[in-house]
């Protein structure tokens, strides 16, 4: 990452953690008075929320810009930073990059993950395949359920299945593996992966989990 100490202190974050928090507690408190009750105030905190966002971005872009933004490059970045109506733009394509980013990772992490561990397979003529999709995968995948409460929002902890290591004489799944391009995300879909172990097949119940992950500290 290049360094931009000059461009953002410690003291600049202390400044604007303070800025940011006092934003959204007098957003908060200008509801409070607005609706007067609080269970009104609780039932439009949604809507509460949204309407900060723009004095919210107009903050957040900027500090963003000056925390990332390389030494040579921030003099044109504070040229754009002028114009508020760019303030706006630079969030929703950061957005747009991020989230087009993860899945793309993701994906590809998986497959090459697959790719690799078919070749060696190929290579030393061992009878196993990798599979990222099809009656395999998709058959194991369909008896994990989410269970809740009737009326209750269920959050879906559900493992993801993403790599069947498969028995190619006998097409029995033998190994499921869960990539993560990094721990920090979605990881309790893997941990949980034993409590719904007894939702497959009594004939594949001892099928080996794996996750395999891209992340690693330096």
């Amino acid at each position: 990452m290049a360094e931009t100490e000059d461009a953002w202190t410690a003291e600049n974050e202390k400044e604007w953690k303070e800025q940011i928090a006092a934003l959204f507690s007098r957003r908060l408190q200008e509801a409070l008075t607005q609706y007067g009750d609080p269970l009104t105030v609780g039932n439009r905190l949604g809507d509460v929320l949204r309407s900060v966002e723009s004095e919210a971005v107009q903050m957040i872009v900027p500090r963003a810009v000056r925390k990332r933004a390389s030494k040579q490059n921030l003099p044109h970045w504070e040229e754009i930073l002028k114009d508020e109506t760019m303030l706006v733009d630079l969030r929703d394509i950061g957005t747009s990059i991020a989230n087009t980013l993860r899945p793309q990772a993701g994906n590809t992490f998986t497959k090459w993950i697959a790719s690799v561990l078919n070749l060696t397979f190929d290579q030393q003529r061992i009878p196993l395949r990798c599979v990222t999709k099809g009656k395999v995968k998709s058959d194991l995948s369909e008896r994990l359920v989410v269970h809740g409460a009737e009326g209750r929002r269920t959050v879906d902890y559900k493992p993801d299945m993403d790599i069947v290591v498969v028995h190619l004489p006998t097409s029995m799944p033998l190994a499921i593996l869960s990539a993560k391009t990094t721990l920090a995300e979605r990881v309790m879909q893997t941990i949980t992966w034993k409590r719904y172990k007894d939702q497959l097949p009594q004939n594949v119940r001892n099928v080996r989990l794996y996750l395999v992950t891209a992340w690693w500290t330096s």
